[in-house]
This record gives C-alpha cells, structure tokens and sequence, in this order.
C-alpha cells in the first residue's frame, strides 16, 4: 500500500544496530524479536510506524528503565543520531553539518529526517541567531521528545552548546519545538524540558 507509513532499514540499523546494539541485554533483543525485530537476521527493507514505535518501547525500557518515558525518549533520538552518523549516509550528511552550523543545519533537517521514512515532512518556521521553531508532521514515538533528542543532537554535531528543545504543541502525531542554543559552544549540556515540569 502506497499511503502506509514506512521507515527504512537505514533507520532501524542507526538506532538498533549501530547504537544500541552492543548495549541491549539477551531480554531486551528476545522483546524486540517478539514485536517483528529479529537483529539476527538480516533487516527488512523497511518496517511500518507501529512496529517502529513497538521497537522504541522495547529499547527505552531495556536501555534506560530508570528513567521516565519522555526522558529515555530523549536519550533515545540522541543515540538514533549518533547511529546514523556511523552509517555510509549519515557520515556524509553530518560532515557537511560540523561546518554549516546551527542555524544552517536546521534548514537540513527535512532532507534528513526523509532519508529515514517516506511520509515525514519538517518545516522551519521561525530562525533567528540563536532560536528556531520548527515543525514536524509525525514525530515516529508515542511522545516528541525522540524528536527533541535527535534534534538536540543535531544541534550539538553543529557546534551549538546550551542546547534546549522544548516541545510546545503536540496532537499525537505532529508536534511544533523551540530551539535555543548558545554560538559558538559547542558541546553544552542540553535542557530538556518536561512535560511534568
């Protein structure tokens, strides 16, 4: 079916082979198995939105079961980021970044984030120096803060230090982020806004 929302094998292999891979325990991978992700096998082309949001639960509660569920999805987005720069694509990708900075780097993350699925869009709708609020169609989690920590992420491999992303608008599916950030220091701790705050 043309319509159903896909996210490709890229995707999987960022997060679930590259970064979390080592770290899963024997539980956590017969989980993942039991929901459609058999990582010793081969990866399907690509997997539906619910399978991929099904991974996600699995992997917060085996990789991160000491924190709140918007906290390991943070964590999560971020390794997600740090997996794909290992990939043959996001090397490439993210090379350009350390260059661009923050700002510029922003306006790629729609062609980013599309290289992972065929149904997302991201629109930057506001950017100053230092801020930004971008929106996005689906944020693939039961939450947007995978988003947040992958946007997070980003932000920091661009060299931007005091990272904040907030989620301000939410509907289950989309959600609309405020970016902050400090120039020019790179590697800053990221704020993340709870939603318990």
């Amino acid at each position: 079916m043309a319509s159903e929302k896909l996210i490709f094998a890229q995707s999987v292999e960022a997060l679930f082979v590259r970064a979390l891979g080592p770290h899963l325990t024997r539980e956590g991978r017969q989980r993942l198995k039991a929901v459609g992700l058999d990582l010793s096998e081969p990866l399907r082309p690509h997997y539906t939105v619910d399978q991929w949001r099904s991974f996600l639960r699995v992997a917060a509660q085996d990789i991160y079961p000491g924190l709140l569920p918007h906290e390991a999805c943070f964590e999560l987005g971020a390794r997600y980021l740090q997996g794909f720069r290992q990939t043959s694509a996001g090397r490439s990708s993210m090379s350009l970044v350390t260059h661009l900075g923050p700002r510029r780097t922003l306006e790629r993350v729609p062609y980013n984030v599309r290289a992972g699925n065929n149904f997302n869009e991201v629109r930057v709708e506001e950017s100053t120096q230092d801020s930004a609020t971008l929106w996005m169609k689906d944020v693939t989690a039961d939450n947007p803060y995978f988003a947040a920590g992958f946007l997070a992420e980003t932000l920091k491999c661009a060299g931007a230090g005091q990272v904040q992303v907030e989620p301000i608008a939410f509907d289950g599916t989309a959600a609309t982020f405020r970016l902050t950030w400090a120039k020019g220091v790179a590697r800053g701790p990221v704020a993340v806004v709870s939603p318990h705050a």
